[in-house]
């Protein structure tokens, strides 16, 4: 199966570096080669105020299930990968890797679920006001408000790229089943703390293609 995935990122950040606002662009084709088994590849794509501008990249990663969700146990999964940049302000490649759990809160498949996600980031050359290593986490809830109608919240905190901030992010989104293939996601964040973002919009969209 083969999956086109858009995603866009709008955030207000009064201490970022390179410009206050920025919009992240983020096209991807998830491809399932094996059973478990998910190769994902983007271009994700900035535009902001400053050196931001214009600054985009490639992105290769897999995301391996190694654990299936039931309702005794959590899915579990691990997802590595790289993303070289290209275009305005300094440049560097990085290499990301991320766990994932999902356990029920119920039993059976329209149960609602606990997420955690644990992102490690390391940036190959940081600019002078850059980390190297980027450490970040996420709890998340999700619920079906109806058949075809998901609500997910969310808290993420972590380290921000430049050195010495932090931030911490409080979300709330839904996502839409339109149809068999196509899905549709949106949702607003606001920061807490003093070097966070004031607020964050993201929407997405999803389509399944089968190949055969």
């Amino acid at each position: 199966m083969l999956e086109i995935q858009g995603t866009a990122v709008s955030t207000r950040d009064d201490h970022a570096a390179d410009g206050r606002n920025l919009l992240n662009l983020t096209p991807t084709i998830k491809l399932g080669a094996l059973k478990g088994l998910q190769i994902d590849v983007s271009a994700p794509y900035a535009v902001g105020d400053q050196r931001t501008a214009n600054q985009g990249g490639g992105s290769l990663d897999a995301i391996w299930n190694f654990l299936p969700i039931s309702d005794t146990l959590p899915a579990l999964a691990v997802q590595p990968g790289y993303q070289t940049p290209y275009g305005a302000g300094h440049k560097s490649g990085q290499y990301f890797l991320r766990g994932l759990a999902t356990q029920r809160l119920g039993t059976g498949e329209k149960a609602p679920r606990l997420h955690l996600n644990l992102n490690w980031t390391h940036v190959q050359q940081p600019s002078s006001t850059g980390r190297r290593e980027v450490l970040e986490m996420s709890v998340a809830f999700s619920t079906l408000l109806t058949d075809k109608t998901a609500l997910v919240l969310d808290v993420v905190h972590g380290a921000k790229t430049t050195v010495r901030q932090n931030q911490t992010i409080v979300e709330a989104g839904l996502k839409w089943e339109l149809s068999d293939t196509w899905a549709l996601t949106g949702g607003v964040g606001v920061g807490l703390g003093q070097d966070s973002p004031a607020f964050r919009v993201i929407f997405g969209f999803a389509r399944d293609v089968s190949l055969f």
